[in-house]
């Protein structure tokens, strides 16, 4: 099957992960691996921690999840007080679910990198500037991080639907570090949360069920892909 093939066929948003049934560690730590070693990287700092929750920190997921529902609900508070929508829902998004639920849940935040490899290292002697190296600088250069994270996660996703392993993302969370004090490892901004492990449901039937699956598509390519 081709990269393709199977990405196309058996990439799914997660409405629900087995709890009784996990991806051996050694898998997950395999993925990570090989992520690592095919991921590109400006300068080679990969600007990020990718932080592993296990099947253990139940506690630690729920308080990320109680994260993503309040950045939801100010977010729809924000577009009332906007005249954007009319009211907000006021109900949890089941599809937030994944977040605290799941086998391994993965916390992308940005990372300070102090050192620099000897290329580098020389660069810098002979003038050059690395934006990575400095926590003041952390914010100026999220955009980049988030792409070089963005590269990270497509990769990683490739390697667990080889493995037979399903994965979800959200990006609905607070920006502000400050508001992250309750998750101590947390120390700068964080970029993606995305979990891992064997789907018992998928978003996917849901909307099936319902009959709407028709209605949640994609524009069309060329909506997005145009040439000039």
């Amino acid at each position: 099957m081709s990269s393709f093939e199977t990405i196309d066929k058996k990439r799914r948003h997660v409405r629900k992960y087995k709890l009784d049934v996990y991806p051996p560690k050694e898998i997950i730590e395999k993925v990570l691996w090989k992520t690592w070693k095919t991921t590109p990287s400006k300068n080679n700092f990969m600007p990020y921690n990718v932080f592993v929750l296990g099947p253990e920190q139940e506690e630690m997921k729920t308080r990320i999840w109680n994260k993503s529902l309040q950045n939801h609900q100010r977010a729809e508070n924000d577009a009332k007080e906007l005249g954007l929508i009319e009211k907000p829902q006021n109900m949890a998004n089941p599809y937030y679910e994944h977040v605290k639920y799941n086998p391994y849940l993965l916390v992308f935040t940005c990372r300070v990198c102090p050192k620099p490899n000897e290329y580098y290292r020389k660069q810098i002697l002979r003038g050059h500037f690395a934006d990575q190296m400095y926590p003041e600088f952390v914010n100026r250069i999220y955009d980049t991080t988030c792409v070089e994270v963005g590269l990270f996660t497509a990769h990683l996703s490739l390697y667990c639907v080889e493995e037979n392993i399903d994965v979800s993302y959200t990006s609905c969370f607070p920006r502000d570090v400050q508001k992250w004090t309750d998750v101590p490892f947390v120390k700068y901004r964080p970029c993606l949360l995305m979990s891992m492990g064997y789907a018992q449901r998928y978003r996917e039937q849901d909307l099936k069920d319902a009959g709407i699956l028709h209605e949640d598509i994609k524009p069309e390519s060329n909506e997005v892909i145009q040439w000039i």
